[in-house]
């Protein structure tokens, strides 16, 4: 093929270049600011969590003008990002769209090199819009197939998200910033095993990947160059990563008529794998008749099963938070007991005040919950969802089919939701007058405002 042809490699980075507050509309405008509130409300109370400090410990900053969440120091924006990512991914709390997390690499990669270059918030969104944008887009080409084969997405996707936010704030060039996104594909990495048998790592996944994607930029700023086909190629990253073939008629997904994903995304209101969410929320319909529930029977999807369900070793015996977290058996248990899935109750199990030991009643009805892949909802829902027969002791059934989840689209939060959300993961650590001026500066979102008036009010002492 010619090199000058329209890959949609060549595609990916056109896009980037010439995208433009223009092309910001107000639905994604209105998304992109809960965003952002949802990541700093994570970011800062996630900062405080016993893996979000040894990383801190672990990684000593550079100097720099870029803020680190939960303390006055500055660093370089590298050091911040990765701080402020792995803080963004720290509790299973972020958003998702597909199977991914867009928010917690394009978020604080954003900020931190906005805040470095002195650049305004109209300039930094920008940046975020398009990094997402480039994240989610060729994250869809590849979704669920990463997932299935045991790759964890975000830790695929955000390289590339990351690689653009930076390419579009140093202003690199069409040519630079198409090898920014070469260069990131050297970089993708990130097994599910934690899933399995459990492993803080998992947590810093969207540091590493932020930190991979502002060097990859900072790479082909200084004239390294990647392969021409890192989407695409025999070797490239759908063939490596998703064991399927991807060809050029899929640039249209970065056509500029195309209609931004963003809007599409969803928010947790639980402090676990999404997989599990709609679970969740069946389960909660049977609380009052817990105690006469003998067992139940659910059929659930490939991608399911890949990520909360029977590859993973302790999804009937949870040892620690990682394994809680994505065992679909342990978080159906948890909603029909009462004692719920969200930030509470999974800081709870942390700090040994939620019995999950041999003899709780909570691993008693782990212990009954029986899993079941079926493969004609793999083609059928793109989505997560729930089917689930729950057995009585009388001998009596009840079935029920759930798709999707609060937070999602097309069960969005109300605003008092979300904002209940925010305050849960603020209010404790930095107290309720700095989360509200933090939360109503995003809101304003004044173009020509700093990205640094925002980003420093990050800056604190725990409370």
């Amino acid at each position: 093929m010619n090199d000058d042809a329209l890959t949609i490699e060549r595609a990916a980075a056109k896009f980037i270049v010439n995208f433009s507050a223009n092309d910001i509309d107000e639905r994604t405008l209105a998304t992109l600011k809960g965003l952002i509130k949802d990541q700093f409300a994570i970011q800062i109370g996630a900062s405080q969590l016993p893996w979000s400090k040894k990383t801190r410990e672990f990684r000593k900053p550079h100097a720099g003008r870029s803020t680190i969440v939960g303390e006055s120091t500055k660093g370089s924006a590298v050091d911040a990002a990765y701080l402020n990512a792995t803080y963004g991914h720290g509790f299973e709390y972020d958003d998702f769209f597909d199977n991914a997390h867009p928010g917690c690499a394009v978020v604080p990669a954003a900020f931190a090199i906005g805040e470095e270059l002195g650049a305004t918030l109209e300039e930094t969104i920008v940046a975020m819009v398009a990094g997402y944008e480039v994240y989610v887009r060729i994250g869809r080409l590849g979704s669920p197939a990463v997932l299935n084969v045991g790759w964890q997405p975000h830790s695929l996707f955000g390289n590339f998200g990351a690689a653009a936010i930076a390419a579009k704030l140093y202003g690199l060039d069409e040519e630079q910033t198409f090898h920014a996104l070469s260069i990131a594909l050297s970089h993708a990495s990130g097994p599910t095993e934690y899933a399995s048998t459990g492993g803080s790592i998992k947590r810093v996944h969207a540091g590493i990947c932020v930190r991979n994607g502002i060097e990859s930029a900072e790479l082909a700023r200084a004239g390294i160059t990647g392969p021409r086909r890192f989407l695409t190629g025999n070797r490239g990253f759908y063939r490596m990563f998703s064991q399927k073939e991807v060809g050029d008629e899929a640039r249209e997904i970065f056509a500029p008529e195309t209609a931004n994903f963003l809007p599409g995304l969803s928010y947790k209101p639980y402090c676990c794998c999404a997989g599990t969410f709609p679970f969740i929320e069946a389960m909660e319909r049977f609380k009052a008749r817990a105690a006469d529930i003998d067992y139940v029977d659910t059929k659930i999807q490939t991608m399911t099963d890949a990520i909360v369900g029977t590859r993973n070793a302790q999804i009937y015996n949870p040892r620690n938070i990682e394994e809680l977290q994505y065992s679909l058996p342990a978080q159906m248990a948890l909603a029909v007991l009462g004692e719920g899935n969200g930030y509470r109750s999974h800081r709870a199990f942390l700090e040994g005040r939620l019995d999950f030991g041999p003899n709780s009643a909570a691993m008693a009805m782990t212990q009954r919950m029986k899993l079941q892949i079926e493969p004609s909802f793999d083609g059928k829902y793109p989505y997560f969802v729930a089917d689930v027969t729950v057995h009585f002791k009388d001998g009596s059934s009840e079935h029920y089919f759930q798709e999707r989840a609060k937070g999602s689209p097309l069960i969005p939060y109300t605003p008092e939701e979300h904002q209940a959300k925010l305050d849960e993961l603020t209010i404790d650590v930095i107290g309720k007058d700095r989360s509200q001026e933090i939360f109503a500066l995003v809101d304003e979102m004044k173009p020509d405002r700093p990205a640094a008036d925002v980003a420093s009010l990050l800056a604190f002492d725990a409370a």
